[in-house]
């Protein structure tokens, strides 16, 4: 018992550092070579700064909400397909158990305390139903549809399974927190795993959204400014409004994909030299359409 404590400990000071959790990184590896998901040609050299937050932030809000839109549809429906391909995998592969969350509040206080649940072989998942952006639920929402996998008897929809995943493959496998840095680098963990036309979609579903949370205009002065902790209008991470929920493509200097529908058929192209930081330092992207 004592040398299991030690290793648990020795995990955990390796997790702050963000090394990879041995079990998830392998499992994460597994994934990727059992469906020959490509090496994504591109490095994450910085992190998430208030500057690039905005700009993203700013590309959500004007974003329009389009779900009819043959490429959203395409690109929504590569995510739901992957999504249920890799939490079908994690449950063959790892003896997990997911319980829905029915307390107050969220599950866990922060990421650390979900990575030792899962080391436990346990997670406990926030239900979509509890609270999914503002607004009711529109149930033609593709991350609304039902999945037919029941858990304590409930049913999950497509975007508990993507939180899921996620949370395994996004956050966990590394340590990743739940702020602004550590959303962001689950996203671009996360999205190595996925096609193009997936990774679209996700990057909407991740890093747009983070980004509203975080940088959106509700957090900034008249100024255009981001308040900051301990002046008037700051908001505590934990009380910030949940975005919008808004089915579209973000803009590919967001994503590092460029979709579009030639000939008929929907299409998605990795870009070339794609620097998730550098391509929106250096394009006013809210001038840009968005996908729809």
């Amino acid at each position: 018992m004592n040398k299991l404590k030690e290793l648990v400990k020795a995990y955990h000071i390796k997790t702050l550092k963000n090394d990879p959790y041995p079990l998830l990184n392998k499992l994460k590896t597994d994934y990727k070579n059992t469906y020959k998901i490509p090496h994504y040609n591109f490095v994450y050299r910085e992190r998430m700064t208030f500057s690039v937050g905005m700009k993203i932030a700013d590309a959500y809000e004007v974003g329009v909400n389009n779900p009819q839109s043959k490429v959203v549809k395409v690109a929504y429906k590569a995510l739901a397909k992957e999504i249920l391909q890799q939490f079908y995998f994690i449950i063959r592969e790892m003896d997990i158990e997911f319980e829905p969350y029915d307390g107050q509040g969220e599950p866990y206080e922060n990421s650390l305390e979900m990575v030792k649940d899962i080391y436990n072989y346990h997670m406990y998942f926030f239900k979509t139903t509890n609270g999914f952006g503002k607004g009711v639920l529109d149930f033609n929402n593709p991350m609304l549809q039902n999945t037919g996998i029941c858990i304590k008897g409930y049913e999950l929809l497509v975007n508990d399974v993507f939180r899921i995943v996620h949370d395994i493959f996004g956050h966990a496998t590394y340590g990743y927190s739940f702020g602004p840095i550590g959303e962001d680098l689950a996203w671009v963990t996360h999205i190595r795993m996925l096609s193009p036309l997936a990774r679209a979609a996700m990057t909407t579903e991740t890093r747009g959204q983070n980004c509203w949370v975080n940088f959106g205009k509700h957090l900034r002065d008249k100024n255009n400014e981001l308040y900051t902790k301990g002046n008037y209008g700051w908001v505590p991470p934990a009380e910030r409004p949940f975005a919008a929920q808004k089915i579209m493509l973000l803009p590919k200097e967001v994503s590092g994909v460029d979709v579009f529908e030639k000939d008929g058929q929907v299409q998605a192209v990795i870009i070339d030299n794609w620097d998730p930081f550098l391509s929106l330092t250096l394009t006013n992207i809210n001038n840009h359409e968005h996908i729809s």
